[in-house]
């Protein structure tokens, strides 16, 4: 569920922050300093509670990258200037390319291995 869930969570925190900035302050970049907040905050506790707590691998539990989504959210509201088309096409594209943005991160699982000659992928 996380391609589905985690755009629909996230994009609530971007929104207010971005309103907050661009209200305010007239910039553009609220969602990129949210989703930064965020992903700081879920590798502190990758690193707590998966690592130094249970000794498992970090690779394991990566947080997603949505760092690329948010840029293309502040960019729409950037070059649009306007809430109604950000809401539309700045949250579409925010979702549409939050799956395609965590493909490097899951390439390494994805190589086949040969274990005691049986191909396993």
């Amino acid at each position: 569920w996380w391609p589905i869930v985690t755009p629909i969570t996230t994009i609530t925190f971007c929104a207010a922050l971005q309103y907050y900035n661009w209200v305010n302050y007239r910039q553009p970049f609220g969602a990129t300093i949210s989703i930064l907040a965020l992903g700081t905050g879920k590798w502190i506790a990758v690193y707590s509670s998966w690592m130094w707590w249970s000794n498992y691998p970090p690779n394991f539990v990566m947080p997603a990258t949505l760092i690329p989504s948010a840029l293309v959210l502040d960019v729409t509201l950037l070059l649009t200037r306007n809430w109604t088309l950000t809401a539309v096409i700045g949250a579409w594209m925010y979702a549409a390319l939050f799956y395609p943005s965590n493909w490097p991160i899951f390439a390494y699982s994805h190589t086949p291995i040969v274990v005691d000659g049986t191909l396993l992928s």
